[in-house]
């Protein structure tokens, strides 16, 4: 069983909170199961505007928030989803106002999306229930993820070949800059990417750990090419927010660079981390010691309160009403100024 801590911007209840106010500490999430507790461990995290996605490893896919121009669902309820779902869903994504589901043979998308962000086709901006991209994945692939930003999205192949779509002008999906990429189209890469990941104006792309390749497409905005380190051997996990990189290494350490106007970079003395997660504007590391830190943009409570804030992090207090003491922290999410942790009984 999963419980969910959910903080930061509400104002179409995306946290799940059953109301629509910014809150700053860690609430408990809304659910329609008895105690607000999840029947299976947490998978994945996708955040719009003003949405959330959230997959478990039993394949449910539930949501939050605006999903489709004013439908708005303040708590988190199961996604319906479309004829045609004959194998589990393994990858969610966002960017600001579609979703998008891969099973390993298909992706859907609902939305809207100007840019080509759904994927459907020429001229396709719109897609009130969900819809099946077409002739993708290309044949003897398989979809092995997801990952989404603003305005454009990419699919990663088990073969490590990366597809992508939406928003191109700024060169995300390729040297050919193109306003509007409204069908999946390959990105090149001279090495197999084994993780791929969205921010507002470039594309990262990983290759194994054990190399420390990477290519990032896209803007130069903020340095977020030109500052980048010259490898990332032995990473072990990675973020992308709107206008920087947080890269979580096999050692515990952090490396990060780009945008730093508002401390979105790591702070350079939190000690060893276990896991992250990078929201829109901020993030968010648990270290070796439980301590769940957060950093960056935090108006909307996503931080913590505002008035804790000492210095470049805040330490999230869980409120002693939950009484988790049976139970460790399992994942953490960040969204669009949103926050999330996830707690299991311990094993």
């Amino acid at each position: 069983m999963t419980t969910l801590l959910s903080f930061g911007s509400n104002g179409s209840g995306q946290l799940g909170l059953d109301h629509k106010e910014d809150v700053s500490s860690p609430s408990l999430v809304v659910t329609h199961h008895p105690r607000s507790t999840f029947p299976s461990s947490f998978a994945q995290i996708a955040a719009g505007g003003n949405h959330t996605l959230l997959l478990f490893t039993n394949h449910w896919v539930l949501f939050s928030g605006d999903f489709y121009e004013g439908d708005v669902n303040p708590f988190f309820t199961p996604l319906g989803l479309p004829d045609g779902f004959s194998t589990p869903i393994t990858s969610i994504a966002a960017t600001w106002s579609a979703s998008l589901l891969a099973t390993p043979s298909k992706i859907w998308s609902h939305g809207t999306g100007p840019k080509g962000e759904l994927g459907l086709g020429p001229g396709i901006t719109s897609a009130p229930p969900f819809q099946l991209i077409p002739n993708f994945p290309p044949p003897d692939t398989k979809i092995a993820s997801l990952a989404a930003s603003m305005s454009h999205a990419v699919a990663l192949l088990d073969n490590g070949q990366v597809y992508g779509w939406g928003a191109g002008r700024k060169g995300q999906l390729g040297p050919e800059q193109t306003p509007a990429v409204f069908s999946p189209i390959l990105i090149s890469c001279p090495f197999p990417v084994v993780k791929a990941l969205c921010g507002k104006e470039f594309t990262l792309l990983l290759g194994d750990p054990s190399t420390g390749e990477f290519l990032i497409l896209g803007s130069d905005k903020f340095g977020i090419k030109s500052n980048a380190p010259s490898d990332l051997k032995n990473w072990r996990d990675a973020g992308a927010g709107w206008g920087s990189v947080v890269v979580l290494k096999e050692d515990g350490s952090l490396v990060s660079w780009g945008r730093d106007d508002h401390c979105q970079l790591a702070p350079s003395d939190i000690g060893p981390v276990e896991k992250i997660a990078v929201g829109s504007e901020h993030a968010l590391a648990l270290t070796k010691d439980g301590k769940v830190l957060a950093w960056g943009w935090g108006e909307h409570g996503n931080c913590g309160p505002l008035e804790e804030k000492k210095g470049r992090v805040n330490v999230i207090r869980i409120p002693e009403e939950y009484n988790l003491g049976d139970q460790e922290i399992t994942a953490l999410g960040g969204g669009c100024a949103t926050s999330w942790i996830a707690f299991e009984k311990k094993k």
